[in-house]
């Protein structure tokens, strides 16, 4: 019927569903990649249980049966629906009370499930400890280029056009720039780009090689693993170019601010700028945003900012292994695509289906 697993077991299973039986609140600290939140407890009930907790266990076990038998019958379906094609996994925290209680329901009713042994903080150590001891062996091209030069646009293009691709700034949720963070709701927890990362990582390991952009050891709140830093400053570097009017088009294009409050983060991003550029040309960005001359913010933005601060990192022209005018990210992407074939010669492996898709 099921048995309790490691967190290798259960990602070897041909197509399981992990079920998270954490509260709301602790799923989305960090959860298994593609799992699906199913909570015994709702995060109210939860903090009612662990205080209760602290000054009788058997209390709080009875409370926490009061709050769950109501529940029951929604609960065991949703998990019966969720494992018609598929074999449930099921986690709590460490592999404890909530789920055993729970695979034991599930056996009494002969709902086959399988339990992780060690819950999440099981999987979030085994996550750690292949990142730590991570070893990226095959070569490493690195798109570089200005702000706005369609980077992440090119990325997008030379995936769907078969090339190995690990896209950090899609697993940040954050797009690597002071302003990254505008029109997305909320930057991915640390954990859970840790998972994404090791998930993507597997899912191209028998490429022979990979995509990413340049990106600085932080992408936003999200620290990237030495290794994959280390592997970025020191693979093949490609030079996107374009001119600035059609970088400040493609930048109004992502960027451009919809809402007051939207507007309000840019002005916020603007004022952190004034150690760098000063005082008056921090005036001369709040009146054009205040205008809403976006155009000229951008231009200025790029000519003040973003392009004296990436000529201060960025490599010599001799250091590129192939130079791109970006202006048609579609051309762009397909002459990248002919230089690679001819770089590499064996064809791309097929992409690892047992991991979810992000």
């Amino acid at each position: 019927m099921g048995g309790e697993i490691t967190v290798k077991e259960a990602l070897e299973i041909t197509n399981p569903v992990f079920i998270d039986l954490r509260s709301p609140h602790e799923f989305s600290q960090g959860s298994i990649p593609g799992a699906v939140n199913v909570p015994l407890f709702n995060d109210e009930e939860r903090e009612i249980i662990g205080l209760i907790y602290k000054e009788d266990q058997d209390k709080a076990r009875m409370k926490g049966l009061s709050f769950v038998t109501p529940k029951l019958p929604g609960f065991v379906e949703k998990i019966k629906i969720l494992g018609q094609e598929k074999t449930p996994v099921l986690y709590c925290w460490r592999g404890g009370m909530r789920s055993k209680s729970v695979q034991d329901l599930l056996e009494t009713l002969q709902i086959p499930s399988r339990r992780l042994k060690g819950g999440y903080k099981s999987y979030r150590r085994f996550i750690l400890d292949r990142l730590n001891s991570y070893q990226l062996k095959k070569p490493i091209y690195v798109l570089n280029g200005l702000t706005g030069t369609g980077k992440t646009e090119v990325l997008h293009l030379l995936e769907e056009k078969g090339c190995p691709v690990i896209d950090l700034e899609k697993l940040a949720c954050h797009r690597g720039s002071l302003f990254g963070h505008l029109g997305i709701k909320e930057q991915r927890r640390q954990k859970d780009f840790d998972a994404l990362l090791w998930v993507s990582l597997e899912k191209q390991k028998d490429a022979p090689y990979l995509l990413i952009e340049g990106e600085g050891k932080r992408i936003g709140s999200i620290y990237q693993p030495e290794f994959l830093y280390r592997a970025i400053q020191e693979g093949k570097h490609i030079l996107l170019k374009a001119p600035l009017e059609n970088r400040v088009a493609r930048i109004l294009k992502e960027y451009t601010p919809g809402t007051p409050e939207e507007i309000e983060k840019v002005k916020e991003a603007i004022l952190l700028l004034e150690k760098y550029l000063g005082s008056n040309t921090i005036a001369v960005l709040l009146s054009l945003l205040k205008e809403a001359k976006y155009d000229q913010l951008v231009s200025l933005l790029c000519r003040q900012y973003y392009d004296r601060l990436y000529s201060e990192s960025r490599k010599e022209k001799n250091e590129y292994v192939l130079i791109v005018d970006s202006s048609n990210p579609e051309r762009a992407a397909e002459k990248i695509r002919c230089y690679l074939a001819g770089a590499i010669k064996e064809p791309i492996a097929g992409i690892d289906r047992r991991f979810p898709e992000l």
